[in-house]
């Protein structure tokens, strides 16, 4: 079932299909979403070796079972066992990312069994009792006029009561390259939004006013920042994103390659 969104002061609805994380405008038309964007970048180098050593690791544990015969069944389900590794990870990124979210609207979730859920949702605590941020905003969808996609940010922080972060949370093994440009795709819309709503006499969602009071506040945001909660180790990773205009544009440059690419998927009959 789709959800609407409205944004921009009611001034725009989105359509959301929660299940497959797609998104379309009042018209109708299809989005491209910020990690869709992203996606563009190649990281075949690394995936290639990945593939290659799950299905490595199944055929020995295969083998530690006792079926050391090698069929063409066994190997072909060797071959999409890094299949099954990917979809679980992301089951377990959701679940952390659910739980955090919840805990941030004030809610007492419990602790899952899942030993790698249960390791990330430790690791957010200790972040906190750190830190000690006040969250104006958690699971936000953010959508750009002017660009056409969007996407839903995880968290948006007053620190210190001195100044505003735009965050990010993973769950992966480690932060790479092309996440500071996630970042910056959530970064260029909320700002967008953030400037229209400054315009506006009355702000209709008390959520949205508070957020544009403390951006007035504080000149802006001060920081774009990755925040890691670690399923193997419990542990908590911050990262700081510097060069903010570079990577704007460096994600720009993907959003731009995705549509194109997209152009040429649908003029070939492949989809949307």
């Amino acid at each position: 079932m789709l959800k609407e969104i409205s944004l921009y002061n009611g001034t725009v609805k989105l359509k959301f299909d929660d299940e497959r994380h797609r998104f379309w405008d009042d018209k109708g038309n299809p989005l491209i979403s910020v990690t869709s964007a992203t996606g563009v970048i190649d990281k075949s180098a690394v995936l290639m070796g990945w593939v290659a050593k799950m299905m490595g690791f199944y055929l020995l544990a295969e083998k530690e079972k006792g079926n050391d015969k090698i069929t063409e069944e066994l190997v072909d389900k060797a071959k999409k066992e890094y299949r099954r590794i990917k979809e679980e990870a992301a089951d377990i990124g959701t679940a952390i990312h659910n739980w955090v979210s919840q805990w941030i609207l004030g809610k007492n979730p419990e602790i899952p069994d899942n030993e790698s859920v249960a390791n990330g949702i430790t690791a957010f605590p200790k972040f906190q009792k750190e830190y000690k941020v006040k969250w104006l905003l958690s699971e936000r969808v953010v959508y750009s006029k002017k660009h056409g996609y969007a996407g839903i940010l995880d968290g948006v922080s007053l620190n210190n009561l001195s100044w505003l972060s735009l965050d990010d949370f993973k769950s992966s093994k480690g932060i790479y390259d092309e996440m500071r440009f996630q970042v910056s795709g959530y970064f260029i819309a909320m700002v967008e939004e953030i400037e229209f709503l400054l315009e506006q006499k009355t702000i209709k969602d008390k959520r949205d006013k508070e957020l544009v009071d403390a951006y007035k506040k504080f000149g802006g945001f001060k920081q774009r920042r990755i925040l890691k909660f670690g399923k193997e180790t419990g542990d908590f990773e911050v990262r700081q994103l510097d060069e903010t205009e570079k990577d704007n544009k460096a994600f720009l440059s993907c959003l731009s390659l995705k549509r194109r690419l997209k152009e040429i998927s649908t003029f070939n009959g492949d989809g949307f």
